[in-house]
């Protein structure tokens, strides 16, 4: 058994270009995730839990050989989720299967358009507001082919579209798939593809399609199960994250009105400093004045002692 935990930030943006393609992202992004797997050569089973958060764009163009390609995702949201996958092979043939379960809250749009002479793919996704949901698939693997089969489910205050459809051919092997998706409060996603080998064609696909069958059953059980569990664990997040909001609210509070008692302290104690300094610059001004006055009422004194002693005055002439 294998166990692992970490946590990635990521703050970057680039752009590249090689002469025949060319492409920009940003990632302000913020990841936890922790899981746990077992197995062995024949069979295995992983489970992850992680949450998301923060906004990431990119575009992407070009020339891919003969082939012409238009690649644009923008995502700015909050999500967290846990997924199941689980694998068994034996002679001949194998089966994969993946159950996500998630919460989400935020806003997603993409885009891709592929052609040339390989086929043609066309996919696109809109999507806006929070839900709660899970998504499955099955893949069945033969000597000539492979058949896979997906369904979802999502409810929550959202509106949403997507779908795309594929057909191609590479080395002998021809894909054909469609997905649809329309969400309004409940969104509901189903994709097939199917890929033969033209080399190798048997009467596997009935195999297939028992498979794919149960297959699906068992993710539409596990997906009930892990929804609710997602949402046991969204409630309990919430929660938390409304009681440090209030706890951080309280103290930023306290904060404030400490600083603001201190600035009022300091303006008081400058205010009673300037009266000081105007009431001691009034008394030096006022004995200033008064010490000009007696200086002067004894000058005009000495004047009148003067004059009178003075040869001018009349009743000195005799």
């Amino acid at each position: 058994m294998k166990k692992h935990a970490k946590v990635k930030q990521n703050n970057k943006a680039e752009a590249h270009s090689n002469g025949t393609s060319g492409g920009a992202s940003i990632d302000t992004t913020t990841t936890a995730s922790a899981g746990v797997s077992t197995g062995d050569e024949n069979a295995s089973i992983g489970i992850e839990a992680s949450v998301k958060t923060g906004t990431e764009a990119s575009v992407e163009g070009g020339l891919d050989g003969n082939n012409v390609y238009v690649e644009a995702n923008y995502s700015d949201t909050t999500e967290a989720h846990i997924t199941v996958e689980g694998q068994a092979n034996a002679e001949g043939f194998g089966v994969s299967g993946t159950v996500d379960a998630y919460v989400k809250t935020g806003n997603e749009a993409s885009l891709e358009v592929r052609a040339g002479d390989e086929g043609v793919v066309a996919n696109g996704e809109l999507s806006a507001g929070s839900s709660v949901g899970v998504d499955g698939e099955g893949t069945l693997d033969l000597r000539e082919g492979s058949v896979t089969a997906g369904a979802g489910v999502s409810v929550g205050e959202q509106v949403g579209i997507g779908g795309g459809g594929e057909a191609t051919f590479v080395d002998g092997v021809a894909t054909v798939g469609v997905s649809g998706e329309v969400a309004v409060l409940l969104g509901v996603d189903v994709d097939v593809s199917v890929s033969v080998d033209t080399n190798q064609i048997a009467e596997d696909a009935r195999l297939a399609a028992e498979e794919t069958e149960r297959a699906a059953a068992e993710a539409q059980k596990e997906t009930e199960r892990l929804a609710k569990i997602a949402q046991e664990e969204f409630d309990r997040k919430t929660r938390e994250a409304q009681e440090e909001t209030d706890r951080l609210a309280r103290i930023a509070q306290e904060e404030f009105d400490r600083k603001a008692r201190e600035a009022q302290e300091e303006l008081d104690r400058q205010a009673r400093a300037a009266q000081e300094e105007f009431d001691r610059q009034a008394r030096a001004a006022q004995e200033e004045i008064d010490r000009k006055a007696r200086e002067a009422q004894d000058a005009l004194e000495r004047a009148a002692r003067e004059a009178e002693k003075s040869k001018w005055n009349p009743r000195n002439w005799f």
